[in-house]
Order: C-alpha cells, then structure tokens, then sequence
C-alpha cells in the first residue's frame, strides 16, 4: 500500500471533500454545520451536525452515500450516525497497513487494529469469550485471525493459553503452530470433528471442577466448508459458544456469511454477540450480521482488513493490524506438537509445551523436547549452537534450566559460552 501521503497534499483533499460533502447535504435540503475531520489508516472521516436534527432529516441524511460518492469522486462511502453527530467516511487515497506488532495489548485483551480516528480497537476475552468474523474471501478475515493469535501467544506464556488451529488453508497457520503455545495445525475434516469433540468434553469436565486454564482458544477459519465436509462439528462449536466461557474455552470463527449455510446452527452464531464485520452485499445482509440498523456494512471493503467490530458498546470501524510469518518467528517457538484427541496416553490431560506454574518456573508435567547442539562442551558456541539454544531457551523459559539442560555447571567457562550465544535474554 501507499504511504500516508504529503502533508500539503493531504489537507488540501480533505479541505476539498469537506466542501463537496458539505455543498451535497445543502442540495438534498440538509443544512448542517461541519464539525471536524479525521485521518484514518484506510479513510477519512467527516462529522456534521444537521441544524434541523429532525427524524425525518436524519433518515434522509443516512441515505445519502450515493450522492456523497458522485460529489467526492470515490467510493465506497460510509455514512452513520453516533449521538446525534452525522459522519461521512470516505476511502483514502493513500490506505496504509496498520502494523500488528506495534498495537499492544494485556493477557487476554487483544487489539485488534486502529479506528478512523488512529485509536486501538480491540476485544477482551476474559469478559467477550468468543468472536466471530464475517466476510467475502479475500477481505481479511484470516490475517484478523492470525493477528488475534499472535496476540495471545505474545501476551501470555503457554501455561496461560493454548492455540489449536483448523484450517483448510494450513499455509495461512503454519507459523502458528509453530509457537509455543500452538498445539496443532488441523487441516483433516474428521480429525477437527474429533478435535472439537474432545474440546467439548474437556470444556465440560472444567465446568465441573472448575478449572478456567489454560485458556484454549479454538480457531476456525472457514467455517462454511468445515460444516460441509464434517456436518458433526456444528454441535460441539454450539456447546462450546454456549458454555465454554466459564471453562476457558474460547472460539474464533471466520465465515463468509451467517445463517444455516454459513455458520451452521443459528445459535452458533446467537451465543457470539462480538463481531468482525468485513463487508455485506445489501443493507439487510448488514442489519442481519450486525444485529443493528443503519451501521454501513454493506460500504465496506474499499481495502483489505477494513472492518466493522460490534461488540455491546457499539459498532466502530477499524483498520485490521497486519501480523507476517516473520513477526510470529520472532515469539517463542517449539517444534513438539499435541493433538490429545488422537487417543495417546496424553489424551486425559495434556501437558503445556512450556507451561509456567504460578512464579514463572517450569510445571513438572510440561513436554518440552530438549535439542543440545552436538559438540557444545568441547568449543565455544557456533552461529547456528546460538539459534539453538535460543530455540531451546525459548521452550525452557529461563537460562538457568538452559544450562542444566546442556549439564553445565553455572560458573564454568562453559556458562560464559552460553551466556553470550543466549545474548540479551531475560535470565
């Protein structure tokens, strides 16, 4: 995408759709005042206060996209309506991607991007347990996904939250399986309809101890195909939408549409009230999807990740973060995986891959495969013995179980080697 464009250049756009704007409110019999006007990452928003707020003028007010379209020049164009305040947003000549890493969020509060107003938007799972994105393909559903797990994994160590990912599009999650709070990447119908059975059961196993941890957080990307090859998902996802906030069970969901086709059971879709909306092909599609009038869903799209988040304090539109593969490679990673639906001796009680008991060491149950680079006792360590041991590091935890790993004593020479290949780590 282009940058954020020259300054100059920028106020003198938005100086000229402010006038346009303005000048077709006037020719549809709407007198207004302009109040101000914002820079967003994929638009620029006008607010206007009508100086006859009547009913009658509001509805008319909303219904002008069209006629603010021709007058600016660009399309798609939004307009809705917040406490009396008229908004008009309009696409940017110059669209920039909002950076995923640099949006910062809190254990389970996960931003999800930035609003028109360069404000984070996100969504707290610890009080909104599951969310639910709809869309067309290609409109950014799974890089919100994606953002969502970096997120989580950045946030929280592996004894906090788990990840399991299914998928048709395994490409798209392989560098969240790589993480170390990722168990597996499922791409098998029937194994993610065994999946879910096992999440369902071991949801409800919590529900009777109550137990709330790790989070689980089960990804669905593709919802309307998943259904269609394993019809038998639908009723654990139904459970577990219902029930498995209590249990620490969460769900993300990415779909192309809702209702029977799309995600099922309607009560799937009922028990997610939080939403990323990624455009819709009418306004009834859009009442339907947001559960609201009037929001503008259906003026969405005009660049990938733009989107609509409804949760209960509203609707807002924001700018979906951006989260490459190397921007996962960069958290703590493990190459294990656990699938404890596959009916091993883990199967009851699967261990974390790193799990961290309650002042940050390692729990005693924990699966972590230990790989001490050959040779290392004998030379100093190499580039590749240092990402090794960062490797290592990374499922371990700490310095002092890295060298206990690799049987060197703390005060040998050999430690100072470690020390130096393990660089500016945390001890």
């Amino acid at each position: 995408m282009q940058g954020n464009g020259d300054s100059d250049q920028v106020k003198a756009y938005m100086r000229l759709a402010e006038q346009r704007i303005g000048a077709a409110f006037v020719a549809d019999g709407l007198y207004c005042h302009q109040c101000g006007a914002w820079q967003g990452p994929h638009t620029f928003t006008f607010a206007l206060r009508l100086y006859e707020p009547r009913q009658a003028n509001l509805s008319k007010a909303l219904r002008l996209a069209g006629a603010l379209e021709a007058a600016v020049g660009a399309s798609p164009v939004r307009v809705y309506s917040d406490a009396g305040v008229i908004f008009a947003e309009i696409p940017s000549p110059w669209p920039v991607t909002v950076a995923g890493p640099q949006l910062r969020g809190l254990k389970l509060a996960v931003p999800l991007g930035l609003t028109p107003r360069k404000t984070i938007a996100g969504v707290d799972f610890a009080t909104a347990p599951h969310l639910l994105a709809v869309g067309p393909t290609a409109r950014g559903k799974s890089t919100a996904m994606r953002a969502v797990a970096f997120h989580l994994a950045r946030q929280n160590p592996a004894g906090r939250v788990a990840i399991v990912a299914l998928t048709f599009k395994p490409q798209d999650w392989l560098a969240i399986g790589n993480l170390v709070n990722g168990w597996a990447v499922v791409s098998d119908p029937p194994e993610a309809a065994r999946a879910l059975a096992w999440l369902r059961d071991k949801m409800t196993t919590r529900a009777k101890t109550g137990q709330s941890w790790p989070a689980i957080f089960a990804f669905v990307d593709d919802l309307a195909n998943l259904l269609g090859a394993a019809p038998e998902c639908g009723q654990p996802l139904l459970e577990m939408a219902s029930m498995g906030r209590a249990a620490g069970v969460h769900l993300v969901i990415g779909t192309q549409r809702l209702g029977a086709k799309g995600a099922g059971d309607a009560l799937i879709a009922s028990n997610i009230p939080d939403r990323l909306i990624f455009g819709t092909a009418s306004a009834s599609d859009a009442a339907f999807y947001t559960g609201r009038a009037a929001t503008g869903a259906e003026k969405l799209g005009a660049y990938i990740g733009d989107a609509l988040l409804v949760s209960d304090g509203g609707a807002q539109r924001l700018a979906v973060g951006y989260v490459s593969d190397a921007d996962l490679a960069g958290l703590r990673q493990s190459s294990a995986t656990l699938r404890p639906w596959q009916g091993s001796a883990l199967a009851q009680d699967p261990p974390q891959r790193g799990e961290t008991d309650e002042k940050g060491g390692l729990s005693g149950g924990a699966l972590v495969r230990v790989v001490r680079p050959a040779g290392l006792l004998n030379r100093p360590p190499t580039a590749e013995d240092a990402a090794a041991l960062r490797a290592l590091y990374a499922q371990l935890g700490s310095k002092n179980k890295v060298y206990e790993a690799a049987g060197v004593p703390k005060n040998a020479l050999r430690a100072v080697w470690l020390a130096q290949a393990l660089g500016g780590v945390n001890p």
